[in-house]
């Protein structure tokens, strides 16, 4: 993904939070779980769940 369609993703994640931030809610959740993959040594899933919703969202756009 280039930086243009990163941007546009990005754009359009805030929009949906703003817009729906109860969709939003569970993130809060994935804190707790990220410290706790961190303290235990574990490499956390954030990033890769992060990166399939952008890439979710790009083919929404039909960015890529």
């Amino acid at each position: 993904m280039d930086k243009a369609t990163m941007t546009k993703c990005f754009n359009e994640w805030m929009r949906r939070y703003i817009e729906e931030p109860e969709r939003f809610e569970r993130e809060f959740e994935t804190v707790g779980a990220f410290m706790r993959d961190e303290q235990s040594g574990v490499e956390p899933s954030y990033g890769e769940a992060s990166a399939a919703y952008m890439s979710q969202i790009a083919t929404e756009l039909q960015l890529s």
